[in-house]
């Protein structure tokens, strides 16, 4: 993809991000974090947490929720990622990876902008082991 165009894509998605906000009641919950990405805006790092409904018999996401601040890498691949959530096997998403991940935003990245751009799938693998636990992430 074009730089410019990946550009345009990461600030559409942080600018007016899909699926922010939450879920009245949400099957699983779970959050992370990034302490080593710090900005005017995110002065203790990016953070990400994610709601989720899932199916009846908890193998596919039904809706998927986010709020969080950080930088815009974090904040745009929460938006684009959790899209791509809705519909999906949790075990589907589960085997998401640094390849996924970069094929969906359309330009490599290095280990700590991975970390960033990963936050939202951390959160959400922390969510649906914390269901399959009966845990809860906030304690």
């Amino acid at each position: 993809m074009d730089d410019r165009l990946v550009r345009e894509m990461l600030t559409d998605h942080a600018r007016n991000p899909r699926n922010y906000g939450g879920i009245p009641a949400p099957g699983a919950e779970g959050k992370a974090t990034n302490e080593q990405c710090v900005g005017p805006t995110h002065p203790d790092g990016d953070n990400v947490r994610v709601q989720v409904v899932l199916s009846d018999d908890d193998m596919m996401v039904e809706s998927v929720r986010f709020t969080g601040q950080g930088c815009t890498l974090s904040q745009a691949s929460a938006s684009l990622l959790s899209e791509r959530m809705i519909g999906t096997a949790v075990a589907d998403i589960g085997a998401w990876d640094s390849e996924y991940i970069e094929e969906r935003l359309g330009m490599e990245l290095t280990p700590s902008r991975l970390h960033c751009a990963e936050l939202v799938l951390t959160a959400f693998r922390e969510a649906t082991a914390a269901q399959n636990t009966g845990t809860d992430p906030s304690d």
